[in-house]
């Protein structure tokens, strides 16, 4: 400490002396110019009282002369005249001596002035410099006080350092903990893996024998069939025949709510009949599908299938009846068979909601669309996607056409045209909103489209444009996965709105036939019934009604 107080001290006292010399070479030829002033000034000033007093000397011998003349006469008046010359030169020199004296007064005015400027700038020059001795004080304690902050900062990083080692170990053996658990999990996956192929194997050895026996009867009961007398009465506007779809010849539209009923513990997203109309399935948010039949006017359960991880968002049964497909917010497709209400297939590899999923063509292959903007078909058989395609946009609903066909509707307003045999779509229509549903009419020519614009387009599938637009007053489309579908005749189109009415258009008339209004929350989907005489409507709340006349 003190050898650092020796040091600031030796510094301050060589500033000063530096600041002594730079002062004293700026003022040292004024000070030599003002000392040969000074001098000069005294030595005229001596000079000029000898002058004064010659000058007076010889006025007082001129008077005395005057007063007393030379009796010579000729010799005193030279000697007058030689001593006016010379009072007349003292007087010049002495008028000299007084000029030089005035520039020498002002020379030295001048420097005076010139003195006290520099004085004042040696003045401020000191104040300067006090200030900066005062700011080198001051940095002089900051500085101690950053050393003893680094030496603190020093010992606060060498403990974290240490802290840091030590977590770096623990994280090390925890990596290690982790690595086995997922080698661990790794040989329990691949374990449930086997034993779920073993399961699914002997399930699918079910389904072969199951579906034998079921085509074996089918083929003996068509037998039956084609060996009995059928009678059809031409009045009769609906036509049913044993074992096959009835065929709807004139739709009715129904004006009372026949049964109001619960459905389930939440939205109702899907309902659909089956293919015969004797029974209907609807999917909600409660991750189940439940099948119902209509019978005297009220809804029956007939079973609940399980399996899903969430919300179902579509459904269809296939042709023969025999199977219940289901899309879900899962990333899933599931499958199910109607005999034993058994799980029998779960199609996964979308990695968003399927909002849709169809049978393609017949029972063994299904296409899907989900919000991760493609669509995969998968084989039933080998239970794997055999073809994943590319949308571009998420896919709300699709419908299957004509065997390899597939129309998509998306959320980016477009309706694409897909042939499974190639990798890029075939044909596209550009409508005003986004796609919520698609539905083919019964003839396969027309394709209804909703869409969040509040309209239904109809496109004509044979001239690959919009026909018809269904509007109406009120008519608001309540989600994006609201369905809108055709009458079994194909001469009505029904939506649901968010005010929970049902709106039917006449689509020859193109105007709103009726609408129907018993839901309290918006409508979400809707299903005609294959016979033409009743329909279905799901709600956001937890309810279904089945209107009908009869």
């Amino acid at each position: 400490m003190a050898v650092n107080n020796k040091n600031w001290k030796d510094d301050i006292l060589q500033q000063l002396q530096k600041r002594n010399r730079q002062q004293n070479n700026a003022f040292a030829s004024l000070i030599s110019a003002n000392a040969k002033l000074v001098e000069l000034s005294a030595a005229l000033k001596n000079r000029n009282a000898q002058l004064q007093a010659d000058f007076e000397r010889l006025k007082a011998e001129n008077f005395q002369l005057q007063v007393r003349p030379d009796t010579g006469g000729g010799g005193g008046g030279e000697r007058t005249h030689a001593l006016e010359q010379k009072l007349f030169r003292l007087q010049e020199e002495l008028t000299e001596l007084h000029k030089k004296r005035g520039e020498n007064a002002q020379q030295i005015i001048d420097l005076k002035n010139t003195l006290q400027e520099r004085e004042k700038e040696l003045s401020v020059k000191e104040a300067k410099i006090l200030d900066a001795e005062n700011n080198l004080m001051a940095m002089r304690g900051a500085q101690k006080s950053l050393q003893n902050t680094i030496v603190e900062l020093e010992a606060t990083n060498q403990m974290l350092k240490d802290e840091h080692q030590a977590l770096q170990m623990a994280f090390t053996a925890l990596e290690d903990k982790y690595q086995k658990a997922q080698d661990d999990n790794r040989e329990l996956i691949e374990r449930w893996m086997a034993q779920k192929a073993k399961a699914a194997d002997i399930m699918n050895e079910e389904n072969a024998t199951f579906t034998r026996m079921r085509q074996e009867k089918l083929r003996k009961e068509l037998a039956d069939a084609a060996t009995e007398p059928v009678s059809v009465s031409e009045k009769d506007r609906r036509l049913v025949l044993p074992g096959l779809t009835p065929v709807c010849l004139m739709a009715s539209i129904p004006s009372r709510a026949m049964c109001v009923f619960d459905a389930h513990d939440g939205e109702v997203n899907a309902v659909q009949w089956s293919p015969s109309g004797r029974l209907f399935a609807t999917g909600g948010a409660d991750r189940k599908i439940k099948l119902w039949d209509a019978v005297s006017g009220s809804c029956n359960n007939r079973g609940v299938l399980q399996g899903s991880n969430a919300g179902i968002m579509s459904l269809e049964f296939d042709e023969e009846e025999t199977l219940v497909l289901g899309s879900s917010n899962d990333f899933a497709s599931r499958v199910w068979s109607l005999s034993d209400q058994r799980l029998r297939h779960t199609l996964t590899g979308h990695s968003g909601k399927v909002l849709a999923a169809k049978f393609l063509n017949d029972t063994s292959k299904v296409v899907s669309g989900s919000h991760d903007r493609t669509l995969k078909v998968w084989d039933l058989h080998s239970r794997a996607c055999v073809k994943t395609i590319f949308a571009g946009s998420s896919c709300n609903d699709l419908v299957t056409l004509h065997g390899n066909n597939i129309v998509s509707g998306h959320f980016d307003k477009r309706v694409r045209f897909w042939d499974t045999r190639s990798d890029s779509s075939t044909n596209e229509i550009m409508l005003q909103g986004r796609l919520t549903s698609l539905h083919l009419a019964p003839d396969r020519s027309r394709l209804l489209c909703c869409t969040r614009d509040d309209s239904m387009k109809i496109i004509d599938l044979r001239m690959n444009q919009v026909s018809a637009t269904l509007v109406a007053d009120g008519f608001k489309v309540g989600c994006d996965w609201a369905r809108a579908v055709f009458s079994p005749d194909g001469s009505y189109a029904m939506a649901g709105s968010s005010d929970g009415t049902l709106f039917i258009w006449n689509i020859a008339k193109n105007r709103v036939e009726k609408t129907l209004k018993e839901h309290s929350h918006a409508v979400l989907a809707c299903s005609w019934n294959p016979n033409g005489s009743s329909l279905l409507s799901c709600e956001k709340s937890h309810k279904c009604i089945l209107w009908s006349d009869f």
